[in-house]
């Protein structure tokens, strides 16, 4: 059992009040009248520091809580907010429905960085003591994932631009129907691979993201209920 150090001071001043009210009592330095309004005095002492201490303590405890439920919220805020990011990414892509589509006639996608869609580690530490110490490891992979997504889309968007459409441009292959064979002789092996790796590596992200982070959001809403069962925490519209 832990005590607070406030608490064992307050108990080493009623304890050497005490001895020192005996040892006078015992010296016949004090009388019973005086003893009486010294404790009085004493207690009225131990009793507002009691409850100084204890609206400090409750003070603090709600500043805690405040802060754990402020990181949880923002966490599955930051949550809801890539869920929307990826599913506008799976809306450009849904049309392209082979891989010989997807990795030639998918154009360059103009997506925001979404920089600012980091989660702060630090402030959801706490879950580290209780029993849901997972999620945080499991909201790292999270993160990494949908920034891994946006760097693939990031590579992708630079060669199509850059190598790509050049050289589809100078084999005059816009708006032709041409086979998957006679694409690939024309740009050759490099050109051609790395254009259905880099479109299918895309779609796995993509999927794999739409599944996973309306997963992670429910299972941190259901640990932040279960913390603070009388708190509302966000949500996402399905």
């Amino acid at each position: 059992m832990r005590f607070h150090s406030s608490k064992l001071i307050y108990a080493a001043i009623v304890l050497c009040a005490i001895m020192l009210i005996a040892s006078a009592f015992y010296l016949e330095k004090l009388e019973l009248k005086d003893i009486g309004t010294g404790l009085l005095a004493l207690l009225g002492t131990l009793l507002g520091a009691t409850l100084a201490f204890r609206l400090n303590e409750d003070k603090e405890s709600k500043k805690e809580v405040a802060t754990q439920r402020s990181a949880l919220n923002r966490a599955l805020f930051v949550l809801a907010r890539q869920k929307n990011a990826v599913a506008l990414i799976a809306r450009e892509l849904e049309p392209f429905k082979t891989p010989f589509d997807r990795a030639f006639n998918f154009p360059a996608a103009k997506v925001a960085p979404y920089e600012d869609l980091v989660h702060r580690f630090e402030d959801l530490e706490f879950l580290l003591n209780t029993s849901d110490v997972n999620v945080v490891m499991r909201l790292t992979v999270e993160q990494e994932r949908f920034h891994q997504m946006l760097e693939t889309l990031r590579i992708r968007n630079e060669f199509y631009v850059r190598e790509l459409q050049p050289e589809i441009a100078r084999h005059r292959l816009n708006g032709k129907e041409v086979s998957g064979e006679a694409v690939a002789e024309l740009l050759g092996e490099r050109l051609f691979g790395t254009a259905m790796n880099s479109a299918e590596i895309l779609r796995d992200h993509v999927e794999s993201s739409t599944k996973s982070i309306p997963e992670m959001h429910e299972e941190l809403r259901i640990v932040a209920k279960r913390l603070y069962p009388d708190s509302k925490f966000v949500g996402y519209v399905k």
